[in-house]
């Protein structure tokens, strides 16, 4: 799944039904190429998928229960910090699997220890050099 770095424009009626009734709430809206959350009335942030640099599972642990958070690392914005306990969580990382593989391990940032913060890597961008390659084969990348 390949997405643009500018997504699609969002209808506003869309937008406005999600702001006022889907609190504490995450999807994906694959058409745009955004993961939509809605933490609060009148709070909603869009994040291009394809500006998403890293993502990232870390836990919190309380005495009552651990929390597994998903970090989504975004190029010139800050942290996309999501809940296991958000609405629509399991649906989202079904629908990110193809764009950030490895993104279903996130149950591994719960840690065998408790009271232990644990940090998983689950996907990083490769470098831009990495994906250009070595096309002549003189060690410079690009060939140019």
């Amino acid at each position: 799944m390949s997405h643009d770095a500018n997504p699609g424009k969002r209808p506003l009626l869309t937008r406005l039904r999600e702001r006022l009734v889907s609190r504490g709430a995450v999807h994906v809206d694959v058409d745009a190429g955004v993961i939509v959350s809605t933490p609060g009335l009148f709070r909603m942030r869009d994040v291009p998928l394809a500006r998403v640099s890293r993502v990232e599972a870390g836990n919190r642990d309380t005495p009552a229960w651990d929390t597994v958070f998903l970090f989504f690392h975004v190029d010139g914005e800050d942290t996309l910090v999501l809940s296991e306990h958000d609405v629509g969580f399991p649906a989202m990382v079904r629908a990110l699997r193809e764009t950030f593989p490895g993104i279903e391990g996130w149950e591994s940032a719960v840690p065998p220890v408790k009271f232990q913060l644990t940090s998983v890597n689950l996907w990083q961008r490769e470098p831009v050099a990495e994906v250009l390659g070595d096309v002549d084969g003189d060690g410079a990348g690009t060939g140019a």
